[in-house]
């Protein structure tokens, strides 16, 4: 691949070069996108207008197994794709060469799938994306008009606990300040990871950022429908933040957990989805001693997860909030509960009380429901007169008083003319706001941690997901 300087040029772009016969016949008999069927899943219509898009993925193949085929309709619209992988995908491979070539390869897939995803020759250009004094390993697709883009920051893969030394779960966790790439110089502390993935978000001009699921707290391989891998949780949730600094909506899609779902893939849509995936792993099947050169495409059997995962798109929705609801941002959901990942501001045990005030899966019962008073009270329906109240770093119910400074809430209104909604930062009379704390995660084969914490906390800088909430009267 050459190096280039060519300037990143996002938004709509013209078809790619016409096909030479041979290739242009087999497409035609190729199997092609189509809607998917059924409510309950699958990709959503394009319509005549598309939106450039930024994906971002923890592995070189997550998109190609879990948000395909929402790419490809993407680009078959005429819209320009920026990809961003966030780990070498190294899974684990200790000797170095072998580890750097099994990298390059999967890199190498992901790139011939994406030429063949726009119709286009699979010719790359060189092209890093500078971030301050920090050059990104970056492609862009070669072909006049061709919007696609493949940018890799090679953290190093977790493993699916997310125990590995460098792993991003021990960056988000605060086990570790500062995290190496895989085989590279320099580090990455968390505020740059975020500068880097905001700037990417910001310069490709990405209308929508697609990324994997990031409400899932229980990280381990399994394809029982209750985990998933610690980088697809860890690097969706980054790539939420980058997201809402932008002020662009985001979407995510369930990983491992989507396995036992019923299948909501039409035929056609499958068939093409597995065409992608098989010159992908055409190349990532190359021997780990050496870099492959162009291979034909992948004919033999895929594994069983492949081929289950081939059938499958499950975008991650959350419903909206119901009368008196006030819901966080931040979804969860773990292997010891259930699947809906809705978090509501409850009333712990219907206990006013004790009045704890807490944060728990919305299960719509009058602990859950509250009045947003003209006066700057939030009260709840459980008991006349009772009102949520700061209590030092916590949240409690007491008894209304007239006087009480910490009984008294602002709400303040989500700003963004890219990402239009209703959604506010409900801030108390010290200035915090209120904060779904999503840093803590249950531990292997323990049942706790089933939902964020809430608390309190400073909100007066870049726009975070932590610190939102949606109500509805």
């Amino acid at each position: 691949m050459r190096a280039s300087c060519a300037s990143w040029s996002p938004g709509r772009f013209r078809r790619a070069s016409r096909l030479p016969a041979a290739v242009l016949t087999a497409l035609l008999v190729a199997v092609t996108i189509a809607p998917a069927g059924g409510a309950e899943g699958g990709t959503e219509g394009l319509g005549a207008h598309c939106r450039p898009t930024l994906v971002g993925v923890a592995h070189p193949d997550d998109d190609l197994f879990f948000v395909n085929p929402e790419i490809e309709r993407t680009l078959r619209a005429g819209c320009s794709v920026s990809t961003v992988y966030l780990t070498a995908g190294d899974g684990g491979e200790r000797d170095p060469r072998r580890a750097r070539n099994y990298v390059q390869n999967r890199e190498n897939g992901v790139r011939k799938a994406y030429a063949k995803m726009a119709r286009a020759e699979n010719r790359w250009s060189r092209d890093p994306v500078r971030v301050k004094d920090r050059d990104i390993r970056s492609f862009t697709l070669a072909g006049k008009g061709v919007g696609v883009r493949l940018t890799f920051l090679r953290l190093h893969d977790g493993i699916p606990r997310g125990r590995q030394r460098e792993s991003m779960l021990r960056l988000f966790d605060g086990d570790r300040k500062e995290i190496t790439p895989f085989q590279g110089t320099g580090r990455y502390s968390e505020a740059r990871l975020m500068e880097v993935l905001t700037s990417l978000v910001q310069r490709s001009g990405a209308e929508r950022v697609l990324t994997q699921d990031h409400d899932n707290a229980s990280f381990a391989f399994g394809v029982d429908g209750r985990v998933d891998h610690s980088d697809h949780g860890i690097g969706a949730r980054y790539m939420r933040k980058a997201a809402y600094r932008a002020g662009i909506p985001v979407k995510s899609y369930l990983g491992y957990t989507m396995t036992p779902l019923k299948r909501n893939l039409t035929p056609r849509q499958s068939a093409e989805k597995e065409r992608m995936v098989r010159w992908y792993d055409a190349q990532r099947k190359c021997p780990r001693t050496r870099i492959c050169g162009e291979r034909p495409v992948y004919r033999g059997i895929l594994t069983a997860n492949y081929r289950k995962w081939l059938v499958r798109q499950y975008p991650q929705r959350h419903r909206g909030p119901r009368s008196g609801e006030i819901m966080g941002d931040i979804g969860r959901t773990t292997q010891f509960g259930g699947r809906a990942p809705e978090r509501c501001l409850d009333v712990k045990d219907s206990a006013l009380g004790a009045g704890v005030v807490q944060l728990f899966g919305c299960n719509g019962t009058t602990a859950q429901r509250w009045d947003i008073r003209s006066d700057g009270t939030i009260r709840t329906r459980l008991g006349a007169g009772h009102c949520l109240t700061r209590s030092g770093d916590d949240l409690a119910v007491r008894a209304c008083r007239e006087t009480a400074g910490e009984q008294r809430w602002r709400r303040l209104p989500w700003q963004s003319p890219r990402w239009r909604r209703e959604a506010w930062r409900i801030v108390a009379d010290d200035g915090r706001c209120l904060y779904q704390h999503d840093r803590t995660f249950p531990r292997k084969g323990e049942p706790g941690a089933r939902n964020p914490r809430l608390g309190l906390e400073r909100c007066d800088g870049p726009r975070e997901p932590e610190a939102y909430w949606s109500t509805r009267p």
